[in-house]
């Protein structure tokens, strides 16, 4: 009988040390519908209100990028691309007019149908993958040196291949309008670039990996994500790892953007996922996003028979994060926090904050199984402003704990720990 108490017992505590390692996770973007605060860790179960935004207009571009299919913003410049069956030019355009001002021609490369733009610190990759009929056998991304293309002026370029296929691709699909293996977005995050499929098969995307390096490969398939429509165009924005996904609706042609943000590692679809509906812009076919700085973006769409290739503002700091400069130097500022006696001795422990944004403030402590440990509101009632505030400690266990300071839609953390007094 002993024995069967026992059992049962380790049972019990096995059970309640899985809940509690578990009961931190959850949504934590107070932003969302089901935002919960006493989650410390993001499990990516955040949904959102219907959102719809309308991009206000920018310019109209030149009747020479009529197809612009992918876009990317270096040396003070919007760089585009037209699809298929157009030459082999990557333009550059000036930011503030759209005006064509230098055209790189590459000498040893068509346009089968080019569709995205991509860039690290040191090239550029253009996405020869389009594959409308999913079936094409030569998908292959162009990379070229930035160095090759600074400057003024029209020029020449020769670049380097990366072949690949796709690991899920046999060889056949059921039905070529509707297939799964189109692709016209692609990122680039540390040594590798990722791609997302337009999948007019299910509405989906996939997220695949390859690396930078030029050679021969089969794609690394990551994920997939219900993104109802079709992913046209990505950027990633390399300060504040948030990235967003450009597309329509299958057949109705409506735009809309997809916000990645608050994931872990490079695992994409791990944490928040927003959608903006664009249901009134007069464009069909938007097909190019690019970060320019901070969180303001440039999206550009197609021309039609019905509409103009344009260009429109967008700034997502409207949904995720409103960022804040320092007026002097340009440099951007973050909430700090700062915590005092740490170690933790006594019976309180002092929180400073700095730089919070207006509203609602929320400090909690968790423990290192996850247990939120203690809670406070605080009104922020100016931007920037600073804030002290004091949690008790002295029934704390010794130990680790961290810190979080949630503010406008960011998370501080700090760790803490707590000595025997």
């Amino acid at each position: 009988m002993l024995r069967i108490i026992s059992v049962f017992f380790l049972i019990a505590l096995f059970s309640g040390n899985i809940k509690s390692q578990e009961s931190g996770k959850g949504c934590t973007d107070p932003a969302a519908k089901n935002y919960d605060i006493t989650a410390s860790v993001n499990n990516g179960s955040c949904t959102y209100k219907t959102t719809v935004y309308n991009p206000p207009f920018k310019y109209l571009l030149p009747e020479e990028v009529q197809e612009t299919s992918g876009l990317i913003y270096f040396d003070k410049a919007i760089w585009t691309i037209n699809d298929g069956g157009n030459d082999p030019i990557l333009y550059k355009l000036d930011r503030e007019t759209g005006t064509v001002t230098a055209r790189i021609t590459f000498t040893n490369a068509g346009n089968t149908d080019w569709e995205a733009l991509a860039q690290d610190e040191e090239y550029v990759y253009i996405g020869d993958f389009g594959n409308n009929r999913g079936t094409r056998n030569d998908l292959h991304v162009l990379k070229i040196s930035k160095k090759d293309i600074t400057g003024s002026g029209d020029s020449n370029v020769s670049s380097e291949f990366i072949f690949f296929s796709y690991p899920d691709y046999t060889g056949t699909v059921d039905k070529k309008k509707n297939n799964n293996f189109d692709c016209e977005s692609m990122i680039c995050i540390g040594d590798s670039l990722y791609l997302f499929s337009k999948n007019r098969g299910n509405n989906k995307t996939k997220l695949y990996r390859l690396p930078k390096q030029e050679g021969n490969y089969k794609a690394d398939l990551i994920d997939s994500f219900d993104v109802r429509g079709l992913i046209t165009g990505a950027d990633y924005n390399k300060t504040t790892k948030e990235v967003t996904l450009l597309g329509y609706t299958n057949k109705t042609w409506l735009p809309f953007l997809w916000l990645l943000y608050d994931y872990e590692d490079n695992d994409l679809f791990s944490g928040n996922k927003r959608r903006i509906d664009m249901l009134n812009i007069p464009a069909t076919q938007t097909e190019g996003i690019a970060y320019v700085d901070g969180r303001n973006c440039i999206i550009t769409s197609e021309g039609r028979k019905l509409f103009t290739q344009t260009a429109y503002d967008l700034n997502t700091g409207k949904w995720i994060e409103d960022r804040k400069y320092e007026a002097d130097t340009g440099e951007l500022l973050l909430p700090e926090i700062k915590a005092t006696p740490n170690p933790m001795t006594g019976k309180r422990l002092i929180v400073h904050m700095k730089d919070l944004s207006k509203g609602t403030c929320i400090i909690k402590l968790i423990s290192e199984d996850g247990s939120l440990v203690t809670t406070k509101k605080l009104l922020v009632k100016e931007e920037h402003q600073s804030l002290q505030t004091k949690l008790k400690t002295h029934k704390l266990k010794p130990g680790n704990y961290q810190l979080q300071v949630h503010t406008g839609t960011r998370v501080i953390n700090l760790k803490c720990t707590k000595l025997d007094d």
